[in-house]
């Protein structure tokens, strides 16, 4: 198994049952939505959250 689908599993395991709704939701949404649509998700992800690894984002830190 790809070790970041690793660690989304470990992070979904560990959240309460309304969160899990919440994230399938979303991954449902998402995955009906067009290229623009997902680029535009993704870019305002990234620009709240930063990398998801364990490097640091060279223009806000996290």
């Amino acid at each position: 198994m790809d070790e970041k689908v690793k660690r989304l599993l470990k992070v979904y395991s560990e959240l309460d049952y309304n969160q899990r709704k919440e994230v399938r939701e979303f991954i449902e949404n998402y995955e009906k939505k067009d290229f623009q649509e997902k680029r535009t998700v993704n870019e305002s992800l990234n620009k709240s959250l930063g990398p998801l690894m364990t490097n640091t984002c060279a223009y806000c830190g996290k």
